[in-house]
């Protein structure tokens, strides 16, 4: 039989089925970990990569694993080896290549790209990309604060592995291929709808992190809610980001509590800070607190075709530290993730767009783009 070239209307009706199946499992919220599920699982993962079946301790969340794992080692100061690369390697070597092998030999370049990008990739950069790379960024941070160890996670059972499990398994759930790994796949399938959020591996112990109780997203997929946590685990663990930018909790805090001043801003030297104080106050709030008024907003088209719209904005009073002139910013939205930051520039600007380009290499008639980063 040759290659598959082209897909059936209800092969193609499928390919969004398995994608938001995936994708819903962790954004809906709505499920949580099967402990006896996840155990039979792990036991599975453990054995087929050779290991011993492993002491498994579950956890609400991924920060609390990594405190779990540092009691534990405090108490018991051998083994402290991590093998999660190793049954990595393992599964993804004898499951993973052995199927994606299968379906480059039976299946056309163009379906097989196709469904890739409609599946692997789109859930790759919807839970990985904007949300799990996100929350281990934190928790990195979070465990240095602390000053407690920092213990890698699994390459292999945990949330990052739905894009390239779902790529699979729609072309075994429409028997578009065979293979003599399909039980093994679908023991890893399994393990991951129990329900488990991520692991960390050790040689006799596995520590199991739940899925989170509320996923907040702006209408790109990031991280999004100025009104409170973006993510949150049932232990009460969570994080705060604008637009997929990671921020400290003390801005809703203060913000609640309305603690935040005029002084505490300006001499805030962080603009992501700024930006993200500027989100959760709300225009009218953040330019009550400033006494700031709008003197001129400009759209720009960028040569990549990228719209700009900046603002100049002032406050009405003038201030002696700075020679009795009034504090100045402009207000950008970045095009690509629509952040939002505020720049300080110069109180003599009339015009938004001579301010903006004030704070680049740039002339305002030469301010555009072919690329930005």
């Amino acid at each position: 039989m040759g290659k598959l070239e082209t897909l059936t209307p209800a092969q193609e009706a499928k390919i969004p089925e398995v994608r938001d199946f995936w994708l819903n499992y962790i954004l809906s919220c709505k499920n949580r970990l099967d402990k006896d599920k996840a155990k039979k699982g792990i036991e599975w993962l453990y054995s087929y990569c050779g290991k011993e079946k492993p002491v498994i301790i579950f956890m609400d969340s991924p920060y609390g694993c990594q405190v779990a794992a540092n009691f534990f080692f405090k108490i018991f100061k051998d083994n402290k080896a991590n093998i999660g690369d190793n049954i990595g390697d393992n599964i993804w070597a004898n499951i993973g290549d052995n199927i994606r092998d299968n379906i480059r030999d039976n299946i056309w370049a163009n379906i097989w790209a196709n469904i890739g990008d409609n599946i692997r990739d789109n859930i790759r950069d919807n839970i990985w990309a904007n949300i799990g790379d996100n929350i281990w960024d934190n928790i990195r941070a979070n465990i240095g604060d602390n000053k407690i160890e920092h213990y890698s996670t699994s390459w292999m059972g945990n949330v990052g592995n739905y894009g390239w499990v779902a790529y699979l398994d729609y072309f075994l759930q429409l028997q578009l291929i065979h293979t003599d790994r399909e039980k093994d796949f679908n023991s890893f399938k399994e393990l991951l709808l129990s329900g488990v959020f991520e692991m960390i591996q050790f040689g006799g112990l596995c520590i199991v992190s739940d899925m989170p109780t509320k996923i907040v997203r702006n209408n790109d997929g990031r991280l999004h809610n100025p009104n409170g946590p973006s993510v949150e685990f049932k232990d009460g663990w969570h994080q705060h980001n604008i637009n997929g930018r990671t921020l400290p909790s003390w801005i809703w805090e203060k913000a609640a509590a309305g603690e935040i001043t005029r002084e505490m801003f300006i001499q805030e030297p962080n603009s992501e800070i700024k930006g993200g104080i500027y989100e959760v106050l709300g225009q009218k709030k953040m330019m009550d607190l400033l006494g700031a008024i709008e003197v001129d907003t400009r759209t720009i088209v960028h040569r990549n075709g990228d719209q700009e719209t900046v603002t100049l904005l002032k406050t009405a009073d003038r201030f002696p530290e700075i020679d009795n002139q009034p504090f100045a910013w402009v207000k950008m939205v970045c095009p690509s993730t629509g952040s939002q930051y505020l720049q300080g520039v110069e109180p003599h600007h009339s015009d938004a767009l001579e301010a903006i380009a004030s704070l680049s290499p740039f002339k305002s008639k030469d301010y555009s783009f072919d690329l930005r980063s």
